[in-house]
């Protein structure tokens, strides 16, 4: 009986989810998105997607193999706090719908390695969200032999609020804002969300549009050089063929130039628009092994192992 209830219970919480957005989105006042209803139907099934991807990366200047994760799932973020809504304590007017990205990167370099975490919680509705999937806060967060860095950007009123929190002396804890420029502003960390056109089309093919472009949070710190919105051009080029993970596709390529280097992204034509392929114009391509839809807090025995190895997912594998 106890399973019985919990499953009307999660049968039940995707509806429950589905109107709580829309209500979210009829109180606000001004222009915002008004996420469809297919949009919500597929992404608030209480399912993560997970893809997992073979990624060649660039460190101190040599190539290394790398793997990836992209976990993209629906949550709910304080506006107040940016922190992830856990209880009812929070009202229902400081919530804001997002859909996050956890991007994981793990490679070595010689004897020890390095792990990544890039998070996005990308805004569908509510307050502070006036375009489909516009980032109400970018996380990032190093760990290495050495010490480890963590990273954060929150969207505020007049700019980018930014805190370091530094293992390195050079860094240590540091704070900052960056004044918002003029013109459409991009997250570089963003992309892999917003290129997929999840709920519409963001450009027809063949267009272009020029944007200010946040750079990532991991190429400026393994770069060296200080936070700086660049001018970026971002165009739909068209469909092409890729084989990848032992099949055929039909991808939208994607093509972001900035800083005089040329990235491409291709994304799967048909629904849900999965991230295929990448070539960052500075040294890192990454391709889908595969992808999967599931419940993923819920698969951490050692029998549930076998899933890592079904993404690609070598590092971590006991025998």
């Amino acid at each position: 009986m106890h399973n019985e209830s919990m499953n009307a219970v999660l049968r039940v919480i995707p509806t429950v989810i589905v109107a709580h957005i829309a209500a979210t989105a009829c109180a606000i006042a001004g222009p915002g998105p008004t996420p469809s209803p297919g949009f919500l139907k597929y992404w608030t099934s209480g399912l993560a997607e997970i893809s997992g991807y073979a990624v060649t990366t660039e460190r101190y200047g040599e190539l290394r193999r790398a793997q990836a994760v992209m976990v993209f799932v629906y949550e709910e973020l304080d506006d107040r706090t940016r922190i992830k809504v856990e209880s009812r304590r929070t009202p229902p007017e400081r919530r804001v719908p997002v859909l996050k990205l956890n991007h994981v990167l793990k490679f070595n370099t010689g004897i020890y390695d390095y792990s990544l975490m890039t998070s996005v919680f990308a805004g569908i509705t509510g307050p502070g969200v006036t375009r489909p999937f516009e980032p109400r806060k970018i996380s990032f967060s190093s760990q290495e032999w050495c010490g480890n860095v963590y990273q954060h950007l929150i969207p505020g009123e007049g700019g980018l609020r930014s805190e370091i929190r530094s293992y390195f002396e050079s860094e240590g804890n540091t704070e900052y804002t960056l004044p918002y420029p003029a013109g459409s502003m991009v997250y570089e960390d963003e992309l892999p969300i917003l290129l997929r056109e999840l709920d519409g089309e963001w450009l027809k093919a063949g267009e272009a549009r020029e944007v200010q472009l946040v750079p990532s949070l991991w190429s400026v710190r393994k770069r060296h050089v200080p936070m700086a919105f660049t001018k970026a051009t971002i165009k739909k080029e068209g469909k092409e063929k890729r084989t990848l993970a032992g099949r055929d596709w039909e991808a939208w390529k994607w093509t972001v130039r900035k800083e005089g280097a040329v990235a491409a992204y291709y994304i799967e034509t048909a629904h849900p628009h999965k991230l295929l392929a990448w070539d960052d114009g500075r040294g890192e391509k990454g391709g889908l092994i595969k992808s999967l839809r599931s419940a993923y807090w819920e698969k951490h025995g050692n029998k549930d192992e076998p899933l890592r190895k079904e993404l690609g997912l070598t590092y971590g594998v006991g025998d």
